[in-house]
């Protein structure tokens, strides 16, 4: 590192010239104004050095290279943490623009909130959603709720093992049409003599984009599961 004891002796002899503290407190209204060490002032301390070290006792040539890669060590990790950032800033913005692409989309992703609208002509548009039925089902049932818990309908659907979507097609148990507005389902699976509540995926639209402040993760707003993560969609309808 510098000398500063040498530096400090060559500040105490320049306040013996008026004209020169008067260049030093110049100088150090300047430097206050600084939050970092530059190129120019780390060659300004160098040679002001040089100039006032003992002559009967030198300082070894081996600590200024050691003093130089230091400072060089110093300025090339801040040149490239400012590079991070502005790549970091470039990908996020390049992600924003990617996932913009899926406003207007309707995606598939683990939930089991959905919501019923209804069409131009009052037909209910009932959501869809995607299931894993395990081998050895043997019967198998979708249960809607409204936003009260109570079950409003009860329909069964095909057993059959494997990935399958399912759509509910907005009516109650009674074949009325169930109001618009949120529901929850859930899908309950007989195997073995036991019932299982399956775990389900449901359909939503996405309305907006948005990158998490504090993850940095692309997060999607939908109508019915609210806002969830890019890596969670499972399917893009």
């Amino acid at each position: 590192m510098l000398d500063m004891d040498i530096i400090n002796a060559a500040m105490v002899r320049s306040r013996t010239n008026p004209e020169a503290a008067a260049e030093g407190r110049a100088s150090n209204a300047l430097n206050a104004k600084k939050t970092e060490l530059g190129q120019e002032d780390f060659l300004t301390l160098m040679v002001t050095q040089l100039k006032n070290q003992d002559p009967f006792k030198p300082l070894d040539p081996s600590q200024y290279v050691g003093q130089l890669a230091q400072f060089s060590s110093v300025s090339g990790l801040s040149s490239m943490n400012k590079s991070l950032t502005s790549l970091t800033a470039s990908l996020r913005g390049n992600q924003v623009l990617d996932g913009a692409a899926l406003i207007g989309r309707t995606v598939i992703a683990p939930g089991k909130d959905i919501y019923l609208s209804a069409g131009a002509d009052g037909e209910r548009i009932g959501p869809q959603g995607l299931i894993n039925v395990p081998a050895g089902t043997s019967a198998l049932q979708l249960m809607v709720r409204d936003a009260s818990g109570v079950l409003v309908k009860t329909q069964a659907l095909e057993p059959r093992p494997g990935a399958h979507a399912f759509a509910w097609d907005g009516s109650t148990d009674s074949g009325a049409a169930a109001p618009v507005g949120a529901y929850t389902i859930e899908v309950v699976a007989r195997v073995g003599g036991d019932n299982v509540s399956l775990k389900t995926s449901v359909a939503a639209r996405v309305s907006s984009v948005a990158l998490d402040p504090n993850t940095g993760a692309l997060m999607l707003d939908t109508d019915s599961l609210g806002e969830i993560a890019m890596s969670d969609i499972e399917r893009v309808l």
